[in-house]
């Protein structure tokens, strides 16, 4: 049944990512619930304990932003071309914090799975251009399928085989979801996953304080709150049955209160 097709698979985008069904809805706020509700909980303790940023043998691994800087190729300048040509500023500042930021949750976990530093980059700052399409196909019921085409043919023009430009897709259509497992969907997926809800949450406190200030200084966070909620809240009066329709009201309500600083 189309309603229990793995929300942000191959299998879903074939289907045009059609509405969520009941239990897909259940799944979706009880998993960003769970989500929410220790964020808050960090936040708090983080706030008690005046234990914020973390410093000296609590701070993670410091990340040689260098050693990740965009891959110097044409599909990665095709990525950004596009994006830069129909997002907003805020979202594209946005796209890349979200790439560093997975970049840096990956280093820190340690994992001796390769990571496609090329595909991370395409997906990361190719995921969310579906909210910024005029008008879109019809039988197509949620953004990031739209998001995932763009990639496909991005990639396609490049020369990528299916296995590499399907992985793209995929992290990009699982994004949405509130996890994204390592060992099933690999670590493209994972950690743009990952570095995604730590980026759109602002848990910087995950990641060393020096990261953060230098991500933050590049790609500022200004505007991000608000900009983004007209492009959720847009989403879900169109796809009222998407991922965006029913969390529509969380993410309004708690982004913008997101203020934490990093000093």
């Amino acid at each position: 049944m189309a309603g229990h097709t793995t929300v942000g698979t191959v299998a879903w985008e074939a289907q045009g990512g059609p509405p969520l069904s009941l239990y897909q809805k259940a799944g979706l706020l009880l998993g960003y619930g769970s989500i929410l509700t220790a964020n808050l909980m960090t936040r708090f303790w983080l706030l008690v304990s005046r234990r914020f940023p973390l410093e000296g043998k609590d701070a993670a691994r410091h990340l040689d932003l260098e050693a990740w800087a965009p891959p110097d190729s044409q599909i990665a300048r095709d990525a950004e071309e596009y994006a830069r040509e129909f997002s907003s500023i805020a979202m594209v500042n946005h796209c890349y914090r979200t790439y560093y930021f997975a970049a840096l949750m990956y280093e820190q976990s340690k994992t001796k799975t390769r990571m496609d530093k090329e595909a991370l980059y395409v997906a990361s700052i190719l995921h969310d251009v579906g909210l910024f399409q005029s008008k879109r196909p019809q039988g197509e019921h949620c953004f990031t399928v739209g998001s995932a085409s763009v990639a496909r043919r991005i990639a396609k023009s490049a020369g990528w085989d299916s296995a590499r430009v399907d992985g793209v897709a995929e992290a990009i259509m699982l994004n949405l979801n509130p996890w994204v497992p390592l060992q099933k969907y690999g670590p493209e997926a994972h950690f743009m996953s990952v570095g995604g809800q730590l980026e759109v949450l602002a848990q910087y406190w995950k990641v060393p304080p020096d990261d953060s200030r230098e991500i933050l200084a590049r790609y500022p966070r200004a505007d991000f709150a608000s900009d983004s909620s007209l492009h959720v809240k847009n989403e879900a009066r169109q796809n009222p049955g998407s991922r965006f329709g029913c969390l529509c009201p969380l993410y309004t309500f708690f982004v913008p209160k997101l203020a934490f600083k990093v000093t």
